[in-house]
C-alpha cells in the first residue's frame, strides 16, 4: 500500500530546511506515479563546469537541486524553465536559475549570499509588477518546494486555475482547509499571501494585485476529485492560470 501522502501535513515538514524540502519532492514524485531515479539529476561534472565558467561557488542547496532534481522537467520547468548548469548565468548582483517567458521574470540567488547553504531567492522582471530584483522565498529549498507545487507537475485538467477572490472566500478557507506556512515571502507585502492547504489542494491566496480590492485565488489539485470538489465549495469564473 503507499504510504499516505497529505499536503496538509508535507507541506509544513517540507519548509523546515533542505533535506526536508528534497525528501517532499521524492514523495510527491512518487505520489504522481513517477518517482525520482538515480539519473534524474545532473552529474558533478556539469557542475563544476558551471562553477568555474561562472567563477564562483554554487550553494550547497543549489547543487542538491540539481544533482538530484535537475533533469526531471515535469516538476521543476512549466511557465518557468530551470536553467541547465551551462545556462546558468550571472549579473552584477544575481546567479539567475530560473526564467520565466510568460509574465517576463527571471529568479536568482544573490551574490552576496552565495556561501550560505540555503540562500534567500529573489526575483525580477520586465515587467512593472517588478522593480529590479526584489525578494521572493526566504530560503532556496523553499522556493523550490513552491516550484513543485507551481509548475507542470500540477497543470492540466485539474491543475492550475484562479478567479478572483470574493469577499466570502476567506471565510470559507479558513472554515474548510488548513492554513500553512507561505511558500514564498517577498517583502513589502505584509498580509499579502495566504496559503492552505487539504489533503490533495493546495491553495494560495494573493492580495499583491492593487487592481483587485479582495486578491486572486490560485489553486493546484493532485486529483480531479480534489478539483471539483474545491470548485462546489468556490464556484464562479476560473480560468486556467497559464493560457486561460
Amino acid at each position: 500500500m503507499p504510504e499516505p501522502f497529505d499536503l496538509r501535513v508535507e507541506i509544513p515538514a517540507a519548509l523546515t530546511d533542505p533535506a526536508a524540502a528534497w525528501r517532499f519532492i521524492e514523495r510527491f514524485a512518487a505520489r504522481l506515479g513517477a518517482p525520482v531515479g538515480p539519473d534524474d539529476g545532473f552529474p558533478e561534472s556539469g557542475l563544476a563546469a558551471a562553477e568555474q565558467r561562472l567563477g564562483l561557488r554554487l550553494p550547497l542547496a543549489v547543487r542538491e537541486l540539481y544533482g538530484r532534481f535537475g533533469r526531471r522537467h515535469d516538476l521543476l520547468s512549466g511557465s518557468r524553465t530551470l536553467l541547465p548548469p551551462e545556462e546558468l548565468e550571472a549579473d552584477d548582483t544575481a546567479l539567475i536559475w530560473q526564467v520565466e517567458a510568460f509574465w517576463l521574470y527571471q529568479v536568482a540567488v544573490p551574490l552576496d549570499r552565495l556561501a550560505e547553504a540555503d540562500p534567500p531567492v529573489l526575483i525580477d522582471g520586465s515587467s512593472p509588477a517588478y522593480d529590479d530584483w526584489e525578494p521572493y522565498a526566504d530560503r532556496f529549498s523553499a522556493a523550490c518546494v513552491e516550484t513543485v507545487m507551481s509548475e507542470n507537475s500540477l497543470c492540466g485538467d485539474w491543475g492550475g486555475w484562479r478567479r478572483e477572490c470574493l469577499p466570502s472566500d476567506t471565510a470559507v478557507l479558513d472554515r474548510s482547509l488548513t492554513r500553512v506556512p507561505p511558500l514564498i515571502s517577498p517583502g513589502g507585502r505584509d498580509n499579502a499571501d495566504r496559503w492552505y492547504a487539504g489533503a490533495d489542494v493546495l491553495v494560495h491566496l494573493d492580495r499583491s494585485d492593487e487592481r483587485s480590492e479582495s486578491g486572486w485565488l490560485y489553486v493546484r489539485a493532485l486529483t480531479r476529485e480534489a478539483w471539483d470538489g474545491f470548485r462546489t465549495a468556490f464556484p464562479g469564473a476560473w480560468t486556467e492560470t497559464v493560457g486561460g
